[in-house]
């Protein structure tokens, strides 16, 4: 093979490195913020907006330089430096963030802090590197037509290739590097695959060797706490979030990324399950139904770290013959929720599935169904609020049975409190919510066919350590009327990132005044 021919096959090998360098870049970027700000849709807003200026920035330039310095050794060196930039971004990144988010954002509110620190984040990380692994397709579309005087055919080639090499760098991150390596790690393996690529095109056979000697060893480095925290208890990371388990008191908590949410709360203080969050208003549901039998059945859909599942078993395991069924679909939450909030009940039945596909799995009807799923944070899954999931709802409980479902807004008059609970209209006849008061964003909604008296609550008075909440929810409960000023969701329109994200911006400009 001549040596044409094998530069060819290099700068091609080369493109495909980079594209896939690129996108396994973008991809664990987010997971590298995630424990700071979190991955709601301004996060990806950012990295990908900073991302595309600094690749564009870098096709610009690219084509610049090749054009008066056609040279394979300026391109790799440019590469290498691109690579020893995003090595040191796993090792910097905390203490950055720590600088951005005390000494340059004087800011008390927290979503203003989210979204300019993310971005501030991102671009100072990112902006380099990207910028200079966007050189490499027209430097190397420029050495290419140089060998052949074909650019339309080179051109096209190398953006085939790159492309392809973006696909892989979508799919190998999420479905096995983070899950195994961690994102940090992975960041620094795509980093050395791509410098080692890049060596190759100007170093000799012999010195290759040297290279896993010196770099390899990253790899097997072991990093201190992703997100060090008072009370630190645990951390990981899985395919679907990082999250951290803290003990803040008689409190230990389940924070997902950024930590700005709890997603479960566990009481170390064995005289007590309650938390005084708003998952102890669960406990109420069972005197809501109709249920005239000794058996009580219920479905949790987001089960976590079992909040929910665990205070229900503690206060009707002796009442009933009960039966919960606790839908989580990150396995690694449940493996950690075993071990650290003491998951596991005699009552409770685990399921490693998506809610909505749950319920298509099953046929069991339940006399109560709660839902909980959120994804980043504050983003509920649209497939969990729409009509035909709220059908598929109905169909799943029995005869004076009630759904309940936590829903995060600013205000009832939120859009996305009202399209949901219309949503519900459709379906249920008499809906409730409870919250805490004018400044608490949980809004608890309760759905049922048949009408729910919260009076019966006044007749509770065997269980004293339910009176608190007992007495919050019959001062804060409030029918919930269709409203015709909004519309509602389906599986073929359902804009909860729309909603959700004008709601946060809405309470940003509002914390801005």
């Amino acid at each position: 093979m001549n040596k044409s021919k094998i530069k060819k096959i290099y700068l091609l090998v080369l493109a495909f490195t980079s594209g896939l360098t690129i996108m396994a870049v973008e991809i664990t970027a987010s997971r590298l913020i995630a424990p700071y700000f979190g991955t709601s849709t301004f996060i990806w807003t950012n990295i990908i907006g900073v991302i595309m200026i600094a690749l564009s920035l870098g096709y610009y330039f690219g084509g610049k330089l090749s054009d008066r310095v056609p040279d394979l050794n300026v391109l790799v060196k440019i590469i290498i430096i691109a690579c020893l930039v995003l090595l040191i971004i796993p090792f910097i990144i905390k203490p950055l963030v720590g600088i951005i988010v005390n000494n340059v954002l004087f800011l008390q509110s927290a979503s203003i802090m989210i979204f300019l620190g993310s971005l501030i984040t991102v671009s100072i990380l990112f902006i380099l590197p990207i910028l200079l692994l966007g050189v490499v397709s027209p430097f190397i579309i420029k050495l290419l037509s140089v060998q052949d005087n074909q650019i339309g055919t080179d051109a096209g080639l190398v953006f085939s290739i790159s492309t392809i090499g973006s696909i892989v760098g979508t799919f190998l991150p999420i479905l096995v590097f983070i899950p195994y390596l961690g994102s940090r790690k992975t960041m620094i393996f795509f980093a050395l695959l791509l410098l080692f690529v890049a060596l190759i095109g100007i170093i000799n056979k012999k010195w290759h060797l040297l290279f896993f000697i010196f770099f390899l060893p990253f790899l097997f480095l072991n990093f201190s706490t992703i997100k060090p925290a008072a009370g630190f208890v645990y951390e990981d990371e899985s395919a679907y979030q990082y999250f951290q388990i803290v003990d803040e008191g008689y409190l230990r908590l389940l924070k997902p990324n950024e930590g700005m949410g709890i997603a479960s709360v566990y009481n170390l203080n064995e005289e007590s399950v309650l938390n005084n969050f708003y998952y102890d208003y669960y406990n109420l549901l069972p005197y809501l139904i109709n249920n005239n039998n000794n058996e009580l059945n219920i479905l949790i859909l987001g089960l976590a770290g079992g909040t929910i599942s665990t205070q229900l078993n503690h206060f009707f395991s002796d009442k009933y013959n009960l039966t919960i069924d606790g839908v989580e679909i990150d396995q690694k939450l449940i493996n950690a929720s075993k071990k650290y909030f003491n998951l596991e009940n005699p009552s409770l039945t685990i399921y490693n599935f998506d809610g909505r596909t749950f319920l298509d799995y099953t046929d069991k009807q339940y006399d109560i169904i709660i839902i909980d799923v959120y994804s980043n944070q504050l983003y509920i899954s649209f497939h969990l609020t729409t009509l035909e999931f709220f059908k598929s709802i109905k169909t799943h409980l029995k005869d004076g049975g009630l759904v309940a479902m936590n829903i995060n807004a600013t205000s009832e008059n939120s859009p996305l409190l009202k399209s949901i609970t219309n949503t519900m209209h459709l379906v249920f006849d008499d809906i409730y919510y409870i919250t805490e008061g004018e400044d608490d964003w949980n809004f608890t909604v309760i759905a049922s066919v048949q009408d729910l008296d919260f009076k019966k609550l006044n007749d509770l008075n065997n269980i004293p350590e339910l009176e608190p909440v007992i007495k919050k929810a019959l001062e804060y409960n409030k029918i919930i009327d269709y409203d015709s000023n909004y519309g509602h969701l389906t599986d073929d329109k359902a804009p909860i990132e729309h909603y959700t994200d004008w709601m946060v911006l809405d309470y940003i400009f509002e914390q801005m005044k």
